[in-house]
């Protein structure tokens, strides 16, 4: 199941980001995209989608470097 966060600092990597969400879920895998403004993260765990669910509202709204996070279960498998 894959979880999208957003609002990221600029000086984000995959290490700090697998710091910052080890209080919530083993991460299986990042993928860090900078396409444009702010970076995101898409983040694979293995969990049901309602689990996900509510990783994403539990990590909605914490500050990361200052930056409040926002998260969210991508409504198509992409």
């Amino acid at each position: 199941m894959r979880i999208v966060i957003g609002n990221l600092p600029d000086d984000v990597d995959e290490e700090g980001i697998r710091d910052a969400l080890s209080p919530f879920a083993p991460v299986e895998a990042i993928q860090l995209v900078h396409d444009s403004g702010a970076p995101t993260a898409v983040i694979e765990l293995e969990t049901t989608r309602s689990h996900a669910e509510q990783l994403a509202n539990r990590i909605r709204g914490r500050l990361y470097q200052g930056k409040p996070l926002n998260a969210w279960v991508p409504t198509m498998d992409w």
